[in-house]
């Protein structure tokens, strides 16, 4: 956990860097996670930190007013709208202190321990290996808008984590049986990971990056991944909607 926390906070820091790299007249700039501008990203990204603020201290009460299937689009406009009223450098200090809060409270609890998130309950790992992992996602859409190349660090481990882990959910949202999976993937530095059980009769192998790019819906045209796969299940699950979270 504490490993994972670390990276959580390098990967946040160095999208912030960024950040304020970027002159405020570019702030309009549109990506193309949902025509999104700059300010949208970054408001989204605090909001959820409150979000999970409210979830680890105040039970999750918050999510009361965005139940139903159109919650989801009723939290991101009022990120947005709060997003909108501010300078890019006051956005990103919304971010920067809502995010320290929730990092200070995930260092104090157990990996295992349990918290309300939407619709169901996730654990402190999980958690926060989405949260690397949604840092990560919009920040490849603001370098992409910026016309910058992102070099990936060996902090997506945790990206191709996440998206292991949320495979049985991806499977589920898409019809698709769940069935076990084995991924064993090259990452930056020819760091070898791997997840899930080596007997099963399906496996992804590959391209950390590539994985990482489906699982969390990045990939924009032209994308072609190296991933090689065995068995009909991860054929067809490397295929699938991924949610662009």
């Amino acid at each position: 956990m504490k490993d994972l926390l670390s990276s959580l906070v390098a990967e946040q820091q160095l999208l912030d860097q960024y950040l304020q790299s970027i002159p405020v007249r570019n702030w309009n700039t549109k990506t193309t996670f949902k025509n999104w501008n700059i300010t949208n990203h970054v408001s989204y990204l605090a909001g959820l930190e409150d979000l999970a603020f409210n979830a680890m201290k105040g039970k999750g009460t918050d999510f009361n007013r965005f139940r139903g299937p159109s919650g989801l689009g009723k939290f991101e406009k009022e990120c947005i709208k709060k997003g909108n009223d501010m300078r890019p450098q006051d956005v990103i200090e919304w971010w920067r202190l809502s995010r320290a809060k929730v990092v200070e409270i995930l260092a104090k609890g157990s990996a295992g321990k349990k918290i309300k998130w939407w619709n169901k309950e996730i654990d402190y790992q999980t958690f926060a290996s989405s949260k690397l992992a949604e840092t990560w996602a919009h920040g490849l859409d603001i370098y992409d808008s910026m016309k910058k190349d992102y070099e990936d660090t060996v902090r997506i481990e945790h990206v191709a984590l996440f998206g292991w882990l949320n495979a049985e959910f991806t499977s589920k949202q898409n019809k698709l049986k769940h069935k076990d999976l084995r991924i064993e993937l090259i990452g930056p530095e020819y760091r070898a990971w791997q997840f899930g059980n080596e007997k099963s009769e399906n496996s992804i192998k590959g391209n950390a990056s590539d994985w990482c790019r489906i699982v969390t819906g990045r990939t924009g045209k032209g994308f072609k991944p190296t991933l090689t796969t065995e068995g009909d299940y991860a054929k067809k699950f490397i295929k699938l909607q991924h949610a662009k979270i």
